[in-house]
């Protein structure tokens, strides 16, 4: 098989962690990409300081989302995508893959750190997710701040003109026209980046992901996407921890982190596994020719997979032989 996509691969020594801000276009001036590297750096600090003093890999990677979450830069959290309607609703999403645990929540609108919720539905219910206002009565419940969240000002101007645009184009690109892949097209183009996520082993050898997503620029009210869906945009067992990004619709469709999984046991190894699943994504009829996506893997073997379709996906890793930052963008 000739792969579809260039696949990173990287011996990493545990504890190690691996973040990503997203895979998209990324064409950003320098400031920005600044700044976007250091985010990805403080997320992989954050995350990192748990695991060196011998925490857990569920908390370094809930710690690392919940930093990107914050930064405003990515679309997650404060930097999220609004809606149609031009508010936030926000997905996330952890797993813990030695006893495949997993905690998830969508379309939560004053979370400021949805994975956070996340974990509490995983650690605190008998539920996989919820959604909405009982998510967020959950959050009140258990104490988590719904206080505090705003939405940047980059984001609601990127907002007004991203519907001034719709509103005097001679075309049909309303919003609302479900299934209308030029709008499709048209929300996911331009927008700085996309979900972000992590994946970590711990000291114990132990594999978890988490995922936290704003969503798709102008999705309808009430659309959720592939990050709160377990085995779709995020996934661990005692084997791999998977975390992606790109094209909810497109990543559902196959269950993409799962599917990655699954070939990886009856191929015998992660990196086939990766090229598999993302031709079988890009040939699904519905989305050819746009179904973005990137990942990046965790193997138990200690190794670590990082692959994308799109021109660039912000990306890093930290490896306890080294305990080097490494932060990229592009190829």
């Amino acid at each position: 098989m000739v792969p579809l996509v260039e696949i990173e691969i990287k011996s990493v020594k545990r504890p190690s962690i691996a973040v990503h801000g997203g895979a998209g276009d990324w064409s950003i001036d320098r400031d920005t990409e600044t700044s976007v590297r250091r985010w990805i750096e403080e997320a992989l600090i954050s995350g990192y300081e748990i695991l060196k003093r011998g925490g857990s890999s569920i908390d370094a990677v809930t710690e690392a989302v919940a930093t990107l979450e914050d930064s405003g830069i990515f679309n997650a959290g404060s930097g999220s995508a609004l809606n149609a309607l031009g508010y936030a609703e926000l997905d996330a999403g952890v797993m813990e893959g030695y006893n495949m645990y997993s905690g998830s929540v969508a379309s939560v609108k004053s979370i400021k750190n949805p994975v956070r919720l996340a974990r509490l539905v995983m650690d605190n219910t008998s539920h996989v997710m919820l959604c909405c206002d009982g998510a967020e009565k959950l959050a009140s419940a258990l104490g988590l701040r719904l206080e505090g969240f705003s939405i940047s000002e980059r984001i609601l101007n990127r907002y007004r003109d991203l519907v001034s645009k719709a509103l005097s184009s001679n075309q049909a690109v309303s919003p609302y026209i479900k299934g209308n892949i030029e709008v499709m097209r048209r929300m996911i183009t331009g927008s700085l980046g996309d979900t972000v996520g992590a994946v970590a082993i711990d000291r114990e050898g132990r594999l978890a992901a988490a995922t936290s997503t704003g969503g798709v620029w102008l999705k309808l009210p009430g659309r959720i996407g592939d990050s709160p869906i377990p085995g779709s945009g995020f996934y661990a067992d005692r084997h791999i921890a998977c975390s992606a990004t790109g094209l909810g619709e497109a990543i559902m469709t196959i269950s993409l982190c799962r599917s990655i999984a699954i070939a990886s046991r009856f191929l015998g190894s992660v990196a086939p596994a990766v090229a598999y699943t993302f031709e079988e994504l890009e040939s699904i009829p519905r989305f050819r020719g746009f179904a973005h996506a990137g990942v990046i893997v965790m193997e138990h073997s200690e190794k670590l997979y990082m692959t994308f379709n799109t021109r660039g996906m912000a990306r890093g890793y930290i490896s306890s032989d080294t305990e080097s930052l490494e932060v990229s963008i592009y190829r």
